[in-house]
């Protein structure tokens, strides 16, 4: 699966106009999936969101390929889908739409991701649910190959636990080269605040010689 997310600037005046901006495009993007381009679409706030601290929301669309993913980021027609979407809206109200939509935030930076590895797990996707997110900058290339044989069957035993619902290793494609911020993610999820809160102050448990080792040598592949 790729990704793309989508980390959006909202000023304090705009937040309301923003909200109106989004469900509007819920809407196209409902569209996209019923035409089989995308697999589907989120819209996560950010905490904490002061305006000092960068962006506020962010949006994921996910895509089936990398072929796709590219092309609507390059070529996709937001209005042909827009009419289709909203058929009874006139061609001065969604041009309206679209001019609110760059009035209500900026995108500040745009990622390419492809997913690498994940725990099996029937966690539900929905509103509400919480999520946690480390940005990785890759030291050696045997990281990928570590992060999955170490650290993936601790998140698969807490996620039998039910101490969070999934966890994703994802690789960041573009921006790539040095100047990148990061070139992997690892994102935990969890059902609700309580979930996440009570996973958060219990710690990692008894960690074994051995298995101390290994993780040692996992926090030498990556900042």
């Amino acid at each position: 699966m790729y990704l793309l997310l989508e980390f959006m600037h909202v000023n304090d005046e705009q937040g309301s106009n923003y909200w109106a901006v989004e469900d509007f495009w819920s809407g196209i993007h409902k569209q996209s999936l019923s035409d089989k381009k995308i697999l589907g679409w989120d819209l996560w706030s950010l905490i904490p969101s002061g305006t000092k601290q960068g962006s506020q929301y962010f949006t994921v669309t996910l895509f089936p390929c990398l072929q796709a993913m590219m092309e609507t980021a390059t070529s996709w027609d937001a209005i042909a889908t827009a009419k289709k979407a909203y058929p009874k809206m006139t061609e001065k109200e969604l041009n309206a739409m679209m001019e609110n939509t760059v009035k209500s935030h900026d995108v500040a930076n745009q990622v390419f991701i492809k997913e690498i590895d994940k725990t099996k797990d029937d966690f539900e996707m929905k509103p509400g649910i919480m999520a946690t997110m480390d940005i990785m900058k890759q030291l050696d290339d045997s990281y990928e190959k570590i992060e999955s044989e170490v650290f993936k069957p601790w998140h698969q035993q807490m996620v039998k636990e039910g101490k969070k619902g999934n966890w994703d290793l994802l690789q960041v494609i573009l921006p790539a080269g040095s100047k990148a911020y990061g070139t992997h993610l690892t994102v935990s999820m969890f059902k609700d605040a309580a979930q996440l809160a009570a996973f958060m102050e219990g710690g990692v448990g008894t960690i074994d010689f051995t298995t101390q080792t290994a993780v040692n040598q996992v926090l030498k592949t990556r900042e």
